[in-house]
């Protein structure tokens, strides 16, 4: 299997039952899906029962690259696990990203993907190099958390070796479970781990990556991308900044120029990953407790990322627990977690080690939020309100404040940070403009432009209106599809504007001409949305088939129509641009049922679906090129 512009050629597929490895070409699925999330889909599609669950041999744990892997100055270096997982309600087909460079060494070590499926008797790792794998005992790592995993196995294969592992969370099969990388690189899909008992899949290859299709047309582009600047999250670290800490920018394989990822270190050594939600779910709680900025936010974070815990579950579970003690509906007693030190170092270690050994209560609270809150009943159900969604997750950038996120938390199976952020950070820049903030340059006029150019609506971010968001919906979701196959970090594309620039405007057509250079195959931006448009409506066909609701349900949990908002987080203010620009304020706001619906009744309309049931149509699909899904949806009764 030769490797093809862009590509290493194969997929490795592993069946931990028998022991047996086998490759597949890539080329099977890279013509119609690309890579990444696209090609995992409808491996997933084709090999996974809709009635299996997520622990169930059956199931995948898929570990996918996309043809920009590997090569430098891009940020295309970013790896996608896919699988059903346990935590989504109902338990579902998921997705998730990682940065660091471990997607970019499974390249050299010749493949674009691992797919697994079975179960082993006993723990074992994978060891994928030089084009071949083989299966070893990892019986001496079992029990380890993921960074001993990761520092053992580097000891045992020497410092090139890539290490992807869980911890002991995955291990016991917390339903949100994650999995560590290179660069401490986070994903969920450590339970799925556990219950095949897969501790780690190292890779180890020389630096070397497939041939590029137009090499000078992808220097030009690298040109371009180094004057457009930092990714988005940039200056982040300044938030996370305490006086115990040394922080460094850590910059992932292949990136432009980085981005607000940094690696914290205390005095005496001790070492971790310093960036994202996971760097700040216990900020406030630390610094409220302790009256100061310590270095406890760290800590929490360092544990979460070992032990293998998901944080945005996390932080919703710590709420209903806080919320839980205040009410005296638990306590430190009946607990065995220290709730009255909330904010402590205490508290999160007991509570990390709890849920990730599966001792006492946090045997409950492995099972998530809603689970747990089920078990415990009573009281403790009530006070499950509007922080979490159905997932039990904490919320972020919710329906009631960004009335266009309301379609992204309905259509997908669980929130998905890439796709609200198209939203939430050009907003978020537009509050520092209107702030008067140094610097800051995204105008309203700015904003409008990225909706006209980007998402073929002037109106995507006036929040005073439900209009133009449908369209800008789908054609957000298409172009996160597209950028999840190829793959391109999400914290440096799309490009939507350029600060330093006279106009600011962005380049809407850079991932279709960066695709073009590396692969040869000459697309432009609607070619390329356009395969963004038949992975989605392929995770929609599988999202249909399995639910047991009889199709995919789009709906929003009853509070957001109910329950005024009063914050988020610490955004007391709650401004959002309205008509014209004007800065308004959604507090005490609910989303509007009817007009609720009737943008979701529009968006079916532009995704070519039947306008009241959601259902797929046999034409649309034919017309993606998806025909062969067609006739599997029509075997269920779920098309149109």
């Amino acid at each position: 299997m030769a490797a093809k512009f862009g590509y290493a050629g194969k997929i490795l597929k592993v069946d931990l039952s028998s022991a047996s490895m086998s490759d597949i070409p890539t080329s099977d699925y890279a013509d119609r899906f690309i890579g990444g999330r696209g090609i995992a889909a409808k491996i997933y599609w084709d090999e996974v029962p809709p009635e299996s669950k997520a622990f169930d041999p059956e199931n995948r744990f898929m570990v996918m690259t996309g043809p920009m892997a590997g090569y430098p100055g891009i940020a295309g270096s970013i790896s996608q696990i896919c699988g059903k997982s346990s935590a989504t309600n109902p338990e579902q087909f998921f997705y998730t990203s990682m940065g660091g460079d471990w997607g970019a060494h499974l390249k050299f070590a010749g493949y674009d993907g691992v797919v697994v499926y079975g179960k082993s008797e006993k723990p074992v790792y994978l060891l994928v190099q030089d084009g071949k794998a083989e299966l070893r005992d990892a019986s001496a790592l079992w029990g380890k958390d993921s960074a001993e995993t990761r520092e053992m196995l580097k000891g045992e294969l020497g410092k090139s070796a890539k290490v992807l592992s869980t911890g002991p969370a995955g291990e016991n099969m917390v339903t949100f479970a994650s999995t560590l990388a290179e660069r401490d690189a986070a994903a969920w899909g450590g339970a799925i781990m556990g219950s095949k008992k897969l501790k780690a899949i190292v890779s180890r290859g020389k630096d070397s990556r497939p041939p590029v299709a137009n090499p000078e047309k992808l220097e030009e582009l690298k040109k371009y991308l180094r004057g457009v600047g930092y990714g988005a999250g940039y200056g982040l670290g300044k938030f996370l900044e305490a006086p115990s800490l040394i922080r460094k920018p850590e910059i992932c394989y292949g990136c432009v120029k980085g981005c607000g990822r940094g690696m914290q270190e205390t005095a005496d050594g001790i070492k971790a990953k310093s960036s994202c939600q996971n760097a700040v779910f216990y900020l406030f709680a630390a610094d409220d407790y302790y009256g100061k900025r310590t270095d406890v936010h760290f800590h929490a974070s360092r544990l979460t990322l070992h032990y293998g815990l998901e944080t945005h579950a996390l932080a919703a579970i710590i709420q209903w627990l806080t919320d839980c003690y205040k009410a005296g509906v638990l306590t430190d007693e009946n607990t065995g977690i220290p709730l009255s030190k909330y904010g402590s170092l205490e508290f999160i270690e007991t509570l990390v080690k709890k849920i990730s050994l599966r001792e006492g209560f946090g045997s409950v609270l492995a099972q998530g939020l809603h689970q747990a809150a089920e078990s415990v009943g009573g009281k403790a159900k009530e006070l499950v309100t509007d922080y979490a969604d159905k997932n039990g997750q904490k919320v972020v950038y919710g329906p009631r404040l960004y009335n266009i996120n309301g379609l992204f938390y309905a259509t997908e199976p669980r929130m998905t940070l890439p796709t609200l952020h198209e939203i939430c950070m050009p907003v978020g820049q537009w509050n520092e403009w209107v702030k008067g903030v140094e610097g800051a340059h995204m105008s309203y006029d700015v904003l409008r432009d990225i909706g006209k150019r980007f998402w073929r609506s002037e109106l995507t971010f006036d929040f005073s209106t439900y209009e133009g968001k449908a369209i800008a919906a789908k054609r957000i979701q298409d172009k996160m599809r597209a950028e999840e196959s190829l793959i391109l970090c999400a914290f440096f594309y799309p490009v939507r504007s350029i600060k330093h620039t006279e106009t600011h405007k962005g380049d809407p057509t850079i991932e279709s001409k960066l695709f073009s250079a590396v692969t040869g195959n000459e697309t432009d931006e609607e070619g390329l949305n356009k395969i963004g448009e038949r992975v989605f409506n392929l995770e929609r066909a599988v999202l249909a088939r399995e639910d047991p609701r009889g199709k995919k349900v789009d709906e929003l949990p009853e509070y957001s129509f109910e329950v005024p908002m009063e914050n988020e987080g610490r955004n007391t203010e709650l401004l959002v641009p309205g008509k014209d620009g004007e800065p308004i304020t959604k507090k005490g706001t609910v989303v509007d049922r009817e007009k609720f619906a009737q943008m979701l009744s529009e968006y079916y309309e532009l995704r070519g679906w039947d306008k009241t049931s959601g259902l797929q149509t046999k034409q649309k699909l034919i017309e993606l090129d998806l025909g062969d899904v067609a006739e599997g949806l029509a075997q269920r009764g779920l098309i149109t």
